[in-house]
């Protein structure tokens, strides 16, 4: 078996003013006739120079040159930190954990990021600015290297480049902008397209580097991926088993007025008890008939589960105990979650399943000529993905110009919608279990459906040869190597904030 074979994989977002000169010299001239006209004319003058002063502090010309922070004694200018801020947050937002954050109220969009906090003793402005800072780093150490090698932007980079610089042209378009006012509208007044240019065209250098860096000296050997998985055979094998889970915690009680009522330690013991009681009485039914009652009681669930995965806990650590046999059954009690179980134990194997190679055709909303505001229906979808998939010429070819042409799926339409070497996990149920249905082979077509995507017309390639559990070791390993490297690089800095990150944000 190759080394590594998800490289390619690795390589992964105003104004003017005058014053009115005619009419501060009037002002001059009446002076000797009357003071208050003085004091006004003063007050006007003042007026005029403030609203000067603050068109062209809004426009952004001061701050530009303002330095935000040294790295490595290099000075970073406002627009170039605000360049990584908003990347920051941007990439926090689409995450995971912005969603949530959104969600809970943690984390208001629509307020000045300044006024909230993010931990006790740190706003969301300074966590995106620290996180900004310390990618600037990185940054910095990575372009250094890379330009004391000699590597610079070719042909293909450049391509990548003007894509990038389209797209956000074309963003821009679309919302009702120049490029450039967009520019400031996403980045801050002071972003000019010159300098959001060159900020990508440094982290596509740094990307090159990064990915030659880590193809030369990330790859591992078949033995030090064996060697890996036998070090940490829980992250990767599957377990097959059953069990009833009994809760053991007491029945919830309110008061006269509706509040919830704590039970006392008589009270939880007792639940406890109960449950003890249910699960000795369930284990000689399983010895008896080698099978878990699947309705047992009100507060008992039966689960099954031929492809579980390790976490830690009671029910966890009994089941990928090493000395587990098919055929062990036990009652568990974990006392910290008020609950029992039942468990039994059918085998463990680690996941032999493998990557894969697929073409598919994204159908969305967006596909459709709907009226506005009429949301897409899983029956229009499929319709039309059916009618993509009758155009179909019988070729891998011809599916693969059908793809650019119709698909919607920003990461495959601009090679023909192709997956490459997709392991077991990475996408989405539906499209996932119909490249692993059983006889599946090369040519095949389908369309699925997905709630959350939409309709996707299916053209299996093939299956590869990297089994899941190999594959998920060697992306553990890489991912520990290149994090020790990513850290090294960023440490070799160091970084020094100055006055101009108070104009940021």
């Amino acid at each position: 078996m190759s080394a590594s074979r998800e490289k390619k994989k690795r390589q992964e977002l105003l104004s003017t003013g005058t014053t009115d000169s005619k009419a501060a010299r009037a002002a001059e001239q009446r002076a000797a006739e009357r003071r208050s006209n003085i004091l006004y004319g003063v007050v006007a003058g003042l007026f005029v120079v403030v609203a000067v002063a603050l068109l062209v502090y809004n426009s952004g010309i001061i701050q530009r040159r303002q330095t935000a922070v040294t790295i490595g004694g290099e000075s970073y200018t406002v627009p170039e930190t605000s360049f990584y801020y908003q990347q920051a947050y941007q990439g926090f937002l689409n995450s995971q954990n912005g969603y949530l954050y959104a969600a809970l109220g943690m984390l208001d969009t629509s307020a000045s990021l300044k006024s909230q906090n993010y931990t006790d003793d740190q706003t969301w402005d300074e966590f995106f600015k620290e996180q900004a800072v310390e990618t600037m780093r990185f940054v910095h150490a990575v372009k250094s290297a890379a330009q004391a090698e000699g590597m610079a932007l070719d042909d293909e980079d450049m391509a990548s480049f003007d894509e990038a610089v389209q797209s956000m042209k074309s963003s821009a378009a679309q919302a009702g902008y120049t490029y450039g006012s967009y520019l400031s509208a996403v980045y801050g007044a002071t972003m000019t397209t010159s300098i959001y240019e060159e900020c990508v065209k440094d982290q596509l250098l740094v990307s090159k580097y990064a990915t030659t860096h880590a193809d030369e000296n990330f790859t591992f050997t078949d033995e030090e991926v064996q060697a890996y998985y036998d070090e940490n055979k829980n992250n990767f094998d599957l377990v097959n088993a059953e069990y009833v889970t009994i809760s053991g915690a007491p029945e919830s009680k309110t008061d006269g007025e509706g509040n919830t009522v704590e039970p006392t330690d008589g009270e939880k013991t007792a639940a406890m008890d109960k449950a003890k009681g249910l699960a000795e009485d369930i284990l000689p039914l399983y010895q008896t008939s080698h099978s878990l009652p699947q309705d047992y009681d009100e507060s008992a669930s039966y689960t099954a589960n031929e492809e579980m995965r390790y976490s830690a806990g009671v029910l966890g650590d009994w089941l990928f105990d090493s000395a587990r046999k098919a055929g062990d059954a036990e009652i568990l009690v974990d006392e910290e979650n008020s609950r029992c179980y039942v468990a039994v134990f059918r085998g463990r194997e680690r996941s032999e399943d493998l990557d894969y190679s697929v073409r598919h055709i994204l159908i969305t909303g967006d596909s459709l000529e709907l009226p506005e505001g009429e949301t897409a229906t899983e029956e229009q979808l499929r319709a039309k993905a059916q009618e993509i998939l009758d155009s179909w010429d019988g070729t891998e070819d011809g599916f693969a110009a059908l793809a650019g042409e119709h698909s919607r799926d920003g990461g495959s339409n601009t090679n023909g919608g192709l997956y490459e070497n997709v392991p077991k996990g990475r996408m989405i149920a539906a499209f996932q279990d119909w490249c692993y249905e059983s006889g599946r082979k090369t040519g095949d077509t389908g369309i699925v459906y997905d709630s959350s995507t939409g309709a996707h017309i299916m053209y299996f390639v093939g299956y590869g040869d990297t089994p899941y559990w190999y594959y998920a070791c060697e992306t553990e390993l890489f991912n520990a190597a290149y994090s020790k490297w990513q850290s090294e690089m960023t440490n070799s800095v160091t970084a020094e904030v100055k006055g101009g990150m108070n104009a940021i944000g």
